[in-house]
């Protein structure tokens, strides 16, 4: 957090001078970031209205709630993050809203997922592992299903359909990518442990686990040194203006740029094509799996 206390926020809500909306039968449901908006929207359908703190180019794991999240959060219903440590101002605005609205429910979506370590810190990246997305958007079911009975039945439905899209996306990383047990992926930073483990790769990052972070001369050398020994054909970032970083490793190899999508918000290419958890997943693996054709 910053300096300034969401407690200290807090106390402009009686300021603000905004009127709560009118009465709806639509559960009002707010969640961190993108890939927690999808599957809170896959999962409650038209029965609730779903929308993301985030804006679209901001960066989960420093954002800050201002004071119109704050307003917002007063008239929702559910709060829905990710847990592991990647939300780091869940504390304080659980007790902000314990005064301005103590019936939000507050949903940790990992729960029940195995959290990794990395550098004795948690890696949050849990999503991209397909099976521990689905133990997420159970969690989220289980939410929607605690707070609105009346329709529980169809939250279970679209719970078991999308189950079975996410051991069918599983299945499809398991086929794609079992030639390459044991080989390396070179990203930009760590944000594919749970990928790399789920699925026999080894996971060499150039950066540590958080993006802004600059990664030392000597991890890069390592990475250069190993891409060159196992003339590893592609590096892996997040967009098309890679660090610099990953400019050196690219400059020191023969490797190419490639993209992966870690899902923390969306392109406006991506927003145009309508694209979703699964589509872009399954981007990221036709990726990946290019690079282990060798």
């Amino acid at each position: 957090m910053k300096k300034i206390l969401l407690l200290f926020i807090s106390s402009l809500l009686l300021l603000s001078g905004c009127n709560p909306p009118l009465e709806s039968e639509k559960l009002i449901v707010y969640t961190s970031f993108y890939v927690m908006e999808d599957f809170a929207k896959k999962i409650a359908g038209p029965y609730a209205e779903v929308k993301t703190l985030m804006p679209s180019n901001g960066e989960i794991h420093d954002y800050e709630p201002t004071t119109r999240d704050l307003v917002n959060l007063t008239n929702a219903d559910l709060f829905i993050y990710n847990g592991a440590n990647l939300e780091h101002f869940i504390k304080q605005l659980e007790e902000v809203m314990n005064e301005e609205n103590p019936s939000l429910v507050f949903v940790n979506s990992t729960k029940s997922v195995n959290l990794l370590e990395e550098d004795q810190l948690i890696d949050p990246h849990t999503w991209l592992s397909p099976l521990n997305a689905k133990k997420q958007i159970e969690e989220i079911k289980n939410a929607f299903v605690l707070i609105d009975e009346k329709h529980s039945s169809y939250y279970n439905e679209q719970y078991n359909k999308f189950a079975i899209e996410f051991d069918k996306l599983h299945e499809l990383y398991k086929i794609f990518l079992e030639n390459g047990k044991g080989r390396y992926l070179v990203t930009s930073h760590a944000a594919f442990g749970y990928l790399t483990s789920a699925y026999d790769l080894i996971a060499l990052p150039i950066g540590s686990l958080h993006s802004e972070e600059e990664p030392t001369q000597q991890n890069i050398a390592h990475v250069i040194e190993i891409v060159n020994t196992y003339e590893i054909p592609y590096i892996y970032a997040e967009s098309n203006a890679p660090s610099n970083a990953v400019i050196t490793v690219l400059e020191e190899t023969n490797a190419q740029l490639e993209i992966l999508y870690t899902l923390e918000n969306l392109s406006e290419e991506q927003i145009k094509r309508n694209a979703d958890y699964f589509s872009i997943m399954k981007d990221n693996l036709l990726a990946i799996a290019k690079g282990l054709c060798k």
